[in-house]
C-alpha cells in the first residue's frame, strides 16, 4: 500500500527549506543590485510583464505537483484508513535514497549560490567564479534546482503506483521536472542560456578572456563532473546530446556585433 503518510514530512521540509532559500536569496539579491535585469525591458511594458509573471506563478505550481501528489495519497489514506497514527508504512530503500538525492540536491543549489556571492563580494576574484563547485560546473546552482525536481517526482511516483485509487495522476509529476529543465536550458531570459551565449561577451573580451576559454573546455555547463581531465577529452556530441554543451550558449561575436548594430 501507498507510504504517502511517511514520506510527505520529509517532502515537506525539503520542499519549504529549497523554496524559502530561493525567496530569501532572490529577495537579498534583486535589493542589493537595486533591482532585476532580467526584467529591465520588459517591467515598463505592462503586457509582457503580465505574461513573464503567469509564466513563473506556472512554475510555482508545477514544481508542486509532486508534494500535491503525495498530499493527495495522504489525504485517501487517513480516510480510508482511519486514524493516521497506524497507517503509515516504512519508506523503501529506493525512497531514502530519493530523499538523499533531494537534500543533496537542495544542499547543492544552496551552496552553489553561497560560494558565487561571496566569490562577489571579494571583488570577482579571477575574472570568473571557480569557488567550490563552479570549479566542475559552469552553473551548479541551475543543477542542483533541476535534480531535486527530478528526485521529487520519483518520489511521487514511487508513493502513488501503490495507490488504490487512480495511481496513474501520480505521472503528472513529471512535469515538475521537465518544465523547470524549460524555464532553465531553452528560455533566453533565464537560467543557462541567459547566463551564456552572448552574455559571455564579459569573458571573451576581457584580460582573463584565454583562463575562460580553458575553463569552457574543461567544465560541463550543468551537471558537476568531478574526475579531472574527464569533460574536456569527450567527444563533442557526448557534450551535445549528454552534457547539455548546446550551440545555443556558444559565444559568437560577429553575431553579437551584427545585433549591436541592427
Amino acid at each position: 500500500c501507498s507510504n504517502s503518510l511517511s514520506l510527505l514530512p520529509y517532502m515537506t521540509i525539503l520542499f519549504c527549506i529549497s523554496r524559502g532559500w530561493l525567496l530569501v536569496f532572490l529577495a537579498w539579491r534583486a535589493h542589493s543590485r537595486k533591482g532585476d535585469s532580467r526584467f529591465d525591458n520588459v517591467k515598463n511594458n505592462p503586457p509582457v510583464f503580465f505574461v513573464y509573471w503567469m509564466v513563473q506563478a506556472c512554475w510555482v505550481y508545477l514544481i508542486t505537483m509532486p508534494l500535491l501528489i503525495v498530499q493527495r495519497q495522504a489525504d485517501m489514506k487517513t480516510r480510508n484508513d482511519g486514524d493516521s497514527s497506524h497507517a503509515s508504512t516504512q519508506l523503501s530503500s529506493m525512497q531514502i535514497l530519493l530523499l538523499v538525492g533531494f537534500a543533496a540536491s537542495v544542499f547543492l543549489e544552496v551552496s552553489s549560490d553561497v560560494q558565487k556571492t561571496l566569490w562577489v563580494e571579494r571583488g570577482r576574484v579571477g575574472g570568473f567564479c571557480t569557488d567550490g563547485w563552479w570549479e566542475y560546473s559552469r552553473h551548479p546552482n541551475y543543477a542542483g534546482e533541476i535534480l531535486q525536481w527530478w528526485c521529487a517526482a520519483a518520489l511521487s511516483i514511487s508513493s502513488s503506483l501503490s495507490a488504490p485509487e487512480k495511481p496513474q495522476l501520480a505521472w503528472i509529476s513529471l512535469v515538475s521536472p521537465l518544465f523547470t529543465m524549460q524555464i532553465l536550458l531553452t528560455m533566453s531570459g533565464t537560467g543557462v542560456w541567459h547566463a551564456e551565449g552572448k552574455n559571455l561577451k564579459r569573458y571573451y573580451e576581457s584580460k582573463d578572456a584565454e583562463k575562460y576559454v580553458q575553463y569552457r573546455k574543461a567544465t560541463p555547463p550543468l551537471f558537476p563532473i568531478l574526475i579531472p581531465g574527464l569533460y574536456k577529452n569527450l567527444p563533442l556530441w557526448v557534450k551535445r546530446w549528454l552534457c547539455f554543451e548546446w550551440e545555443r550558449y556558444e559565444y559568437k561575436p560577429s553575431s553579437t556585433r551584427e545585433a549591436t548594430k541592427s
